[in-house]
């Protein structure tokens, strides 16, 4: 068996074997994604927003609050604005003055997790949620996340991220990317294995900063650092999935760049500062997710880095038969035909299962997160495209790691 044989059974095994574990779960809890509340519960919770040159957004972001189902004297808005050199701290007491629950802060730019543990301290509610400054919160979001606190054992609830109004290739890829990304962590609250916070919509029961303390820098992934201080503390997690929150999607590749670089760099190091989450004896579903994960990166890497090499080696080897064929292009196009082969292999077989199970994938988070879309032209773009963008990722971040190239990015 040959390398890529190898290579791509074994992707396929794990591919697989997860969307077994995947759909399993689901099957057994499919009445309980959504939560059922026994009564109505409507605490006091603050809205913290850390703020750094969001003048473009800040104002729709604070608009969506007004526009909440969530009883008005419950609701307390905290604004940090952290050194922007924008307008923002101009629109943000702009609000404020029509509003009295929102409250401004400035200070020094010191990085987001500093404006979050800012909004901690200024906050008077029992309850806290951060918001990013280019989110904005449907309206009935914040009800259904604060209907899970009713039960006392729960310590944060994260809500489903939308790419906002897509028009663009890349928004389209994340679009879908986003929307597996909400069933999926569905399926993991079930499981005790939700493993990040989400800046643009997380409601913590504040006992939590008690407990474990405040944000830390967290190699610029304060969310994720926090979810895993959560996990080592076994503090529970939950998803509201039918609570919608907007978001930004990337409109270009190199700020897509930099935001997976900075996701999956700070990934991997906090797995190095958390290594007992990574213990199944200990962790049980939340280590097996975990290892998922950090062996996914590598397979990712390893069949982005065979591809490319295919790719060159068979463009090499076509380009030496049209130089034999004396660059007489009308007859080398007649071999045009014998370039792609398709065998029925058990390979080809195990693919097209796999494909199969990326749609049901499709189909479950459409039907669980209540989402209209995605259109089927970013379907078929995303399977065409982000596995190769992926790859990329990864690979520069594997690369940005080895050769300790720092990329501190403040989102």
């Amino acid at each position: 068996m040959i390398i890529e044989d190898i290579l791509a059974y074994f992707s396929i095994f794990m591919a697989l074997y997860f969307a077994v574990f995947v759909f399993s779960t689901v099957f057994e809890y499919k009445k309980e994604i959504y939560y059922k509340p026994k009564r109505k519960f409507s605490p006091r919770v603050s809205l913290v927003v850390p703020c750094y040159n969001e003048e473009k957004t800040l104002g729709k972001t604070l608009q969506s609050f007004f526009d909440l189902d969530y009883p008005r004297n419950n609701l307390e808005i905290i604004v940090i604005d952290d050194g922007s050199v924008d307008g923002t701290l101009k629109v943000a007491r702009e609000f404020a003055q029509k509003d009295s629950r929102i409250k401004v802060f400035h200070k020094e730019n010191g990085g987001k997790y500093t404006a979050l543990n800012l909004g901690i301290i200024k906050s008077t509610c029992p309850y806290l949620g951060t918001v990013d400054a280019d989110s904005f919160l449907h309206k009935d979001s914040l009800k259904k996340i604060m209907e899970q606190f009713e039960d006392s054992k729960v310590m944060a609830v994260i809500s489903s991220v939308r790419v906002a109004n897509p028009k663009n290739i890349l928004e389209g890829v994340q679009y879908v990317e986003y929307l597996m990304g909400n069933f999926l962590k569905k399926v993991f609250s079930f499981l005790n294995g939700i493993n990040v916070v989400p800046g643009p919509l997380s409601v913590f029961n504040k006992k939590v900063f008690t407990k474990i303390g405040p944000y830390k820098k967290a190699h610029q992934t304060e969310d994720l650092e926090m979810a895993f201080r959560m996990q080592k503390n076994n503090l529970v997690i939950t998803q509201a999935v039918d609570a919608i929150v907007y978001t930004q999607g990337c409109k270009t590749f190199k700020e897509l760049l930099k935001q997976r670089l900075r996701w999956n760099k700070g990934g991997l190091l906090n797995y190095k500062d958390y290594p007992e989450l990574l213990d199944i004896r200990k962790h049980g579903n939340l280590a097996y997710l975990l290892l998922n994960s950090v062996v996914g990166c590598f397979i990712t890497i390893a069949l982005f880095i065979y591809t490319i090499y295919r790719t060159l080696d068979f463009s090499y080897s076509k380009l030496n038969q049209l130089l034999l064929a004396k660059a007489d292009f009308f007859r080398f196009s007649f071999a045009l035909p014998d370039w792609i082969k398709f065998d029925i292999t058990p390979l080809l077989f195990l693919g097209l299962i796999t494909l199969g199970a990326f749609l049901v994938y499709i189909f479950l988070s459409k039907k669980f997160t209540k989402d209209p879309g995605p259109s089927k032209r970013n379907v078929v773009l995303f399977i065409i495209i982000f596995p190769f963008l992926n790859g990329i990722f990864w690979l520069i971040t594997l690369l940005s790691i080895l050769f300790k190239r720092k990329d501190l990015v403040w989102d």
